[in-house]
């Protein structure tokens, strides 16, 4: 007996052909909820370092032009920080070229779309968050093309669907003004894409696949990564001792006009960073500071767990106790992914899991760094260990090996879509999240500075400046900002009750 919902050749027993329907259901459900539930409250986390920078360079102002004003010795007010959140007029699309092209390390695709949202009739941060929460909803649909390009059948694309829609995580980075929803999807869109193009060997899925791959570029530098792996996964695609003579010619001459296309198109980025071959390794300098194997350990567990459920809005540079113990039963769900999944599907997401773990986490163990620390490099590897995770679930579903694999994959995907479920409650409810890094108590610094007269001081640098307008968020306009001047003797503004610092960093 045999199901469309199955696996093409795996039996299905009656009790599956009876819970099917009411779990695909479940899941179409699940996934439009999830969905939707990117769209909304895109204003109520706080607004933080990095996505304070996303628009000050979105609306064309200068590193100097913002230093300058906080650090004048004037006292100001939070409105005078705010301003460089707001567009000006005096502040063309020209302005805005100039102030990406002076951080080569962000490709710029992302902020230009956000300058264009922010035409829109919103609130900026809403506004540029909403691109962000745009690109986290086509994620999902992404997900469930790449999964059916790779061979799944059945429920298994559906599940990996879910899996990412109920993940805390791709919620969180759905809804920050930053480029990583984007990046993700174009890294997803890509490799479907390429997929496809070696199975139906058409010139318009290759490119399709080219303008992926340039748009990609032009997301985040690191999908570069994903040309190598794309490379290796094409060659182990095609070169299985079985195709035509000419095949392979054809394939590499294929792909290498759609990836010679996107580097061309991308050449103009690539003259910007190497006309500015020290500006990347100052500003990512911080990513080189020492750190213990034991925190690296529990960065990786810290990520893997909050991939799934992530409840508490404290931050804590520790996992949950106990959660390193998800070591092994993740491990054995990859090791059968690696042994039951078509060898297309266990290249592809194999070699993206270890091309970006190996990034990250190689440069810590060998040379010493906190790369490890920020999930947002790890999101490509998370994302395709949901995948596997997704298909070792549905293999279980689908099993014809009786009804305990069944149960236990059910039971495991309701766990799963349960706790996503809840953190992403406990996230919407929340005001500041881990993910805003040391930005996270900016409320909480705010609450106390409105019940006084206070005046908050920030030191010069560049942190300052994030954190300063971070909190100008939350300050009532009654309370007072006022940078360090530079050069000029130390003395603190008389007329105040309490004094807040925001140290150098």
């Amino acid at each position: 007996m045999f199901s469309p919902l199955a696996p093409a050749g795996v039996a299905v027993y009656p009790p599956l052909l009876l819970v099917a329907p009411r779990l695909l259901t479940l899941l179409a459900l699940v996934i439009l909820g999830a969905g939707a539930a990117r769209l909304l409250g895109l204003d109520h986390l706080l607004v933080w370092h990095d996505e304070v920078f996303t628009l000050i360079r979105v609306f064309g102002y200068q590193h100097g032009e913002v230093q300058a004003a906080l650090f004048s010795g004037q006292i100001l007010t939070p409105a005078d920080l705010l301003r460089f959140q707001q567009p000006d007029p005096a502040h063309t699309w020209l302005d805005t070229f100039r102030a990406l092209a002076g951080h080569p390390e962000h490709a710029p695709l992302y902020y230009l779309l956000a300058r264009l949202a922010t035409a829109l009739p919103l609130d900026p941060v809403t506004a540029v968050r909403g691109v962000s929460a745009i690109f986290g909803v086509l994620l999902i649909p992404a997900v469930y093309w790449l999964t059916r390009e790779l061979g799944a059948r059945g429920l298994t694309p559906w599940i990996a669907a879910a899996l990412v829609a109920c993940s805390p995580l791709q919620l969180l980075y759905a809804q920050e003004a930053r480029q990583y929803a984007l990046w993700l999807l174009l890294l997803v869109a890509a490799s479907a894409a390429l997929t496809r193009a070696l199975r139906r060997e058409t010139r318009a899925d290759w490119w399709l696949y080219a303008v992926f791959i340039t748009l990609g570029l032009y997301s985040h530098l690191l999908f570069a990564l994903m040309l190598p792996v794309h490379a290796l996964y094409a060659l182990r695609v095609r070169f299985d001792g079985s195709n035509q003579p000419g095949q392979f010619v054809r394939l590499v001459r294929r792909w290498s006009l759609a990836v010679g296309v996107a580097l061309l198109l991308f050449s103009p980025w690539l003259w910007v960073i190497a006309t500015q071959p020290d500006r990347i390794g100052d500003i990512t300098s911080w990513m080189r500071r020492p750190v213990g194997l034991d925190d690296l350990f529990a960065s990786w567990v810290r990520h893997l767990t909050h991939t799934c459920v992530e409840l508490s809005h404290e931050p804590s540079q520790q996992p949950l106790p106990g959660s390193g113990l998800l070591l092994f039963p993740l491990a054995w769900a990859i090791w059968l992914f690696i042994r039951q999944a078509p060898r297309p599907a266990v290249w592809l997401l194999l070699l993206t899991a270890l091309v970006y773990l190996g990034i990250v986490l190689g440069p810590d163990l060998l040379q010493g760094g906190s790369r490890s620390r920020q999930v947002r490099y790890a999101l490509p590897t998370l994302l395709a260990v949901q995948i596997m995770v997704a298909w070792v679930i549905g293999t279980a579903i689908a099993a014809e090996s009786g009804a305990l694999a069944r149960r236990l994959g059910l039971g495991v995907l309701a766990l799963l879509l349960g706790l996503g479920g809840l953190s992403q409650l406990a996230i919407q409810r929340a005001d500041t999240w881990p993910t805003k890094q040391f930005s996270t108590r900016n409320g909480e610094i705010a609450r106390i500075a409105n019940t006084a007269n206070t005046l908050i001081i920030a030191s010069d640098g560049a942190v300052a400046i994030g954190e300063a307008i971070s909190l100008a968020y939350r300050l009532v306009p009654q309370i007072r900002i006022w940078g360090e001047p530079q050069n000029r003797p130390f003395m603190l503004p008389e007329g105040f009750a309490e004094f807040i610092a925001l140290t150098r960093c």
